[in-house]
């Protein structure tokens, strides 16, 4: 699959497995094992005629992604999942997602879902 930069900047993806790639302005072909953290750094995948993907929906994409892994965390037993001020854990978090998560976004989604409980 093919992604662009949303800007006119070189994107740089790297995987924690040490795999690295550059994602260019005018689209790089990706490896699938990059997808999920090129879509998080803000790469946008780019159809067979070229045009971008919705942002819109990506964005979408990765808030319910974010939530899938925080509703396991809430209902999982496992006390690491948290911190001792009781905020999600990013490291558990992440590896949950699949991808980095900042704290800005873990603390507001979480925050969705205490107002739903």
């Amino acid at each position: 699959m093919k992604f662009r930069s949303p800007t006119h900047e070189p994107l740089h993806v790297a995987l924690t497995t040490g795999h690295t790639a550059v994602v260019s302005a005018e689209g790089t072909e990706l490896d699938p094992m990059f997808h999920r953290e090129a879509v998080a750094r803000g790469a946008v995948p780019v159809d067979s005629s070229g045009a971008g993907g919705d942002m819109q929906a990506q964005l979408l994409g990765r808030h319910l992604a974010i939530k899938d892994a925080l509703n396991t965390m809430l209902n999982g037993s496992d006390k690491d999942d948290f911190t001792a001020d009781g905020k999600p854990n990013l490291i558990r978090l992440k590896s949950k997602a699949g991808f980095a998560v900042t704290r800005e976004e873990a603390d507001a989604i979480f925050a969705e879902l205490a107002k739903v409980e």
